[in-house]
């Protein structure tokens, strides 16, 4: 939907570039407002375009609440996203992978990267879990690489990245 061309379009590292012909996309804010320039939100698109889903087989409610109810009129990709001043797109991370924990909004994506910077640590996985005060509470997986133990030692440095996350989990 949004791609390079090759040797067409000059590329940027890690952006996805610009949309495809036919597709038109728009960045909105919280509240469905659509932003222009230099801008980061939610990431749709306002048009259909000829290979847009038609449905969900059997279940056509749930494909107009997934893809078209958060923002009336449009089609919502379920990705966030930022659009840079030379009008590139950057795809940051799915918006519907995020949990409440105690009114605290978290993105399982970014958890996930927090994990990983952990010399210890090859892949990490963030999911909601219900918790009976909370609401939610993050369950992590991790997969170490070769030459590291599991330990309770590491769960602490874990837990101890300097990252926001974890201090606002254990405050709460």
């Amino acid at each position: 939907m949004i791609t390079p061309l090759p040797a067409a379009i000059p590329l940027k590292p890690g952006s996805a570039t610009f949309p495809f012909f036919g597709v038109v996309p728009a960045v909105l804010n919280e509240s469905g407002e659509e932003l222009e320039g230099e801008a980061e939100g939610y990431l749709v698109f306002k048009k259909p375009w000829p290979s847009i889903m038609r449905t969900i087989y059997g279940n056509h409610q749930r494909f107009e609440t997934t893809y078209f109810k958060k923002f009336p009129g449009y089609f919502v990709t379920g990705d966030g996203c930022r659009r840079d001043k030379d009008g590139y797109y950057w795809i940051t991370g799915r918006i519907d992978d995020m949990l409440n924990v105690s009114g605290h909004l978290l993105s399982t994506a970014e958890v996930e990267s927090a994990l990983i910077e952990h010399t210890a640590i090859a892949e990490a996985a963030a999911v909601s879990h219900p918790h009976p005060i909370k609401g939610e509470c993050l369950y992590c997986f991790v997969t170490l690489k070769a030459g590291y133990e599991f330990t309770e030692t590491l769960v602490a440095e874990l837990k101890d990245q300097g990252n926001c996350f974890w201090r606002v989990l254990e405050q709460i």
